[in-house]
């Protein structure tokens, strides 16, 4: 699903089917995320040692001689193996407090620890309601410290919503997507293996109490337990920043069978919306499209020719063929635009070609020790020497050397010049897979008086608005 905030990240005026009532109470989810934000490591580096602060009393688990102070530093480090806990004491020396565990599970001593928050800092600084846990893990063969936040789903959630959603936009564009947002939460909390989600576009885009905002936080608590379903079930409560005016039925993006929650058909909201992405251009030099395909399969060789070959209903590339002097690849489905790092798969294709510069007749000429210049004039070729001036079309010039001969074309440098690919111009509208809720086109809807159930109802219709987190119908 697209995830990522809505970046520089429907017809019908009526409900089709109508929504249930308000949620009722039920047991509040707990829901794991493994932390990134703070750190933004990349693909080769590993966590080995994690720094925070508590706001508020934690106790460890299994280490009940000792709670973790309010306001005081503590670290835990990745030593042979096993995860160390310290404390940051006089002068900055670290005072061992839990050493050789694979697990640290930390937790805020008041029962509701709503105020309790802890501050991980990394290359940024992100604070978090809840407990934390820290697992031993791997990143490829590399071991490393897995920091995983716990959270109830509320709290979860406005850390969410205004990671994925402007906090300045209308309210019933921010209580669609929280809903939006919980379904997908709680479905993947029956479905995920391993027990945690992350807090990367991935899964939803989640950096705790650092981007919280008073309005979407109303939009979490107005909305609290709300999910959408059909049929009994969560749906895949999919979203994306802008489809450019046409949503996208679901198999059409991903592999499986498609759901009638999930369909495509025009936008005129994602359309009305003003977004940016509405209209956007993007080139890819050939080195660049060579980089972005090797190492997909088949390989290609050198990039002749891109075409596409079939769309969509919705104008999204449904086959793109990549031809080259060994081969021929062909991107299908979401990787028509995730494979080249494109905006969105509604695009058409523009290659640009040029005819190399041909090297120069005195070049070419050279193998004779006698030519002194070369000129190429409208007539045809001019050739002088130290003895004589020729002149000639150049259709069937040959000029001989000590060594060798040369046929010289009508360019001048011995063959025919062939156009050649430099780049690619992909033209576009939309930002994301389209499938589901647009989020421009839900700011749009809410900006035409539309309620957040008139937002779901058009983007997930048949799906219908429960409460208790899926337990109420």
């Amino acid at each position: 699903m697209k995830l990522g905030k809505v970046l520089p990240v429907v017809l019908s005026l009526g409900l089709m089917l109508p929504f249930a009532g308000p949620a009722h109470a039920a047991e509040e989810p707990v829901v794991k995320v493994e932390l990134t934000a703070p750190f933004a490591l990349s693909s080769t580096e590993a966590l080995t040692t994690m720094t925070f602060t508590v706001n508020g009393n934690y106790t460890v688990e299994g280490q009940p001689s000792f709670i973790l102070i309010a306001g005081q530093k503590y670290f835990v480090q990745l030593e042979n193996g096993a995860l160390s806990l310290y404390r940051f004491g006089q002068m900055g020396m670290p005072v061992p407090l839990v050493q050789g565990v694979s697990t640290l599970t930390l937790t805020p001593s008041l029962p509701d620890g709503e105020a309790a928050t802890l501050k991980v800092e990394g290359k940024t600084e992100y604070s978090y309601r809840g407990g934390l846990e820290l697992r031993v893990g791997y990143k490829g063969t590399i071991q490393r410290i897995i920091p995983i936040n716990i959270v109830g789903m509320e709290n979860y959630l406005k850390g969410v919503v205004p990671s994925e959603m402007y906090t300045s936009w209308n309210r019933e564009a921010l209580k669609a997507q929280a809903v939006a947002a919980r379904t997908y939460a709680v479905r993947k909390l029956n479905t995920q293996p391993g027990g945690y989600i992350n807090d990367t576009v991935q899964y939803q885009v989640y950096k705790g109490v650092t981007n919280e905002n008073q309005n979407s936080n109303l939009a979490v608590e107005e909305t609290k337990g709300e999910v959408l379903s059909y049929n009994g079930s969560l749906i895949d409560a999919v979203y994306s920043s802008s489809n450019g005016g046409y949503t996208e039925a679901a198999e059409n993006v991903w592999k499986g069978s498609g759901v009638p929650y999930l369909t495509a058909k025009p936008d005129p909201y994602d359309a009305a919306s003003g977004t940016k992405d509405r209209s956007w251009q993007q080139t890819l030099t050939l080195a660049q499209l060579q980089d972005k395909i090797k190492n997909r399969t088949p390989a290609v060789g050198t990039i002749k020719k891109i075409e596409v070959k079939q769309t969509y209903p919705s104008g999204r590339v449904a086959d793109l063929a990549i031809e080259g002097d060994k081969g021929e690849l062909h991107l299908s489905k979401d990787e028509a635009r995730t494979v080249l790092g494109l905006r969105s798969a509604r695009y058409t294709v523009q290659a640009n070609y040029s005819t190399p510069t041909p090297a120069s007749v005195k070049e070419l000429l050279a193998i004779n020790s006698d030519v002194t210049t070369a000129r190429k004039e409208a007539g045809g070729l001019v050739i002088a020497s130290s003895t004589t001036t020729k002149a000639s079309t150049g259709a069937n010039l040959v000029i001989q050397g000590a060594e060798q001969k040369k046929a010289v074309s009508q360019s001048g440098n011995g063959t025919a010049s062939q156009p050649v690919l430099t780049s690619v111009t992909f033209n576009g509208s939309g930002y994301g897979h389209g499938v589901g809720m647009s989020q421009w086109g839900a700011q749009q809807m809410a900006k035409e008086g539309k309620t957040y159930r008139d937002i779901l109802d058009f983007y997930y219709a048949p799906a219908q608005i429960t409460g208790g987190y899926g337990t109420q119908n």
